[in-house]
């Protein structure tokens, strides 16, 4: 089955596109313009890298939050568009759990780390199972980075743009804890795809209706009516 992956989720952009025997072609934008102006772009290049068509797709996964707001808006509105088109199955995963994927070998635990603005992380903690995969160790949260430093394991990797930006309150609080090199702290859709694979396999995929985002936290247009109602 070929497969595309995507991710918006944070401000970086990445499409992927998979075949039964791994990744094909992958491309990632790290330049922080609005996904809205090249997400589609990027997805028309990657298949035309292929020579590929949409209707020749199987599959769409994307990741599904936590993250931007827009940005999660716009990646699961262009992987619906695609789904509907091509009758293609999707699949979607965890921003975090893509963003630790890679560290699957890693000594020790990973904690995947999004900065969520207004001075707090979302951030998960995952470990390597029997099988040579990450599994979420903790459900994913939102938080001041004092109050996960207090939690963090002392031979944690910590991975993302969260961790980026706190880095030194984290190593203040726990100097034994490693930060990832600097070319994992952004979301790649090749990790997306690496996580969906095998519930396309499985046949363990969502529905376009439910395939929604995953916030964890109001917006600040939510919060605001929350407090003038």
């Amino acid at each position: 089955m070929i497969f595309l992956a995507v991710d918006s989720s944070t401000t970086s952009c990445s499409v992927a596109l998979f075949n039964d025997d791994g990744l094909l072609v992958e491309e990632t934008y790290t330049a922080g313009k609005t996904h809205s102006r090249h997400l589609m772009s990027i997805i028309q290049r990657t298949l035309a890298a292929c020579r590929c068509h949409p209707t020749d797709l199987g599959g769409v996964a994307v990741s599904r939050g936590p993250g931007t707001f827009t940005g999660l808006r716009i990646g699961i509105s262009t992987v619906k568009g695609l789904a509907v088109a091509t009758k293609a199955a999707v699949v979607g995963v965890s921003s975090l759990a893509a963003l630790a994927f890679p560290m699957a070998y890693a000594r020790g635990p990973v904690v995947a780390m999004i900065d969520a603005r207004r001075g707090e992380v979302y951030h998960a903690r995952y470990r390597c199972g029997a099988s040579g995969r990450l599994e979420a160790a903790t459900p994913i949260a939102v938080g001041a980075p004092e109050a996960v430093a207090a939690d963090l394991p002392e031979d944690a990797l910590i991975v993302g743009s969260g961790a980026l930006l706190y880095r030194k309150v984290f190593a203040d609080a726990r100097p034994s804890v490693r930060l990832a090199a600097p070319i994992h702290h952004v979301i790649r859709a090749a990790s997306v795809g690496g996580l969906a694979a095998e519930r396309f396999r499985r046949g363990e995929v969502d529905t376009v209706e439910t395939l929604i985002p995953e916030y964890i936290r109001k917006s600040d247009a939510q919060i605001h009516m929350s407090s003038c109602c």
